[in-house]
């Protein structure tokens, strides 16, 4: 990403909170996408400069009507997400897989050869990319947010996963 280049984050959880800090360190501007109240108000205090509710509004009206995103990151593992993510980006944008949905994943190659929208996934980034995130760390610009359990109450912390209920990461301890 380049400074000023619009950055639409669709699940801000475990990685979606990341993605944040992370354009805001590459100096994009921040839009955060989520159904969860609670995770865009952690979205704002990281520093996002648009929160949009997936569950009551427009959110492909909303991005395109500020152009759309120069990339769209999808750190959720809903393949409807990615559907509405990929509308949100403007033309010669880029749409990054990271959340994995159990579904396959399908765009109408119409659309893509029309809009030249470029697709990218990884399970890892490069060295380059370990280095630059390190560097944002390093500077203070990226924390992670976490918070501990006892490892005897793994089973409600699986369910709250699974119910899109955690913000930031867990860390479950043996006491």
């Amino acid at each position: 990403m380049k400074p000023g280049q619009r950055l639409a984050v669709f699940g801000v959880g475990g990685l979606g909170h990341l993605a944040v800090q992370i354009g805001l360190g590459l100096g994009a501007i921040v839009t955060a996408v989520d159904v969860s109240d609670e995770k865009l108000a952690d979205a704002k205090s990281l520093g996002a400069s648009v929160t949009l509710n997936a569950a009551n509004t427009n959110v492909i009206k909303d991005l395109r009507r500020e152009g759309g995103a120069n990339v769209a990151i999808v750190t959720s593992g809903i393949k409807q997400v990615y559907d509405t993510a990929f509308r949100c980006v403007r033309p010669t944008g880029t749409l990054l897989v990271v959340g994995l949905p159990s579904e396959s994943l399908c765009f109408a190659p119409i659309l893509m050869a029309a809009t030249e929208i470029r697709i990218q996934a990884s399970s890892v980034g490069t060295r380059e990319d370990l280095r630059e995130v390190l560097a944002l760390g390093a500077a203070g610009k990226v924390r992670c947010q976490t918070s501990t359990r006892p490892l005897s109450e793994v089973n409600e912390v699986l369910t709250q996963l699974r119910q899109g209920q955690v913000s930031g990461r867990i860390v479950l301890t043996p006491r």
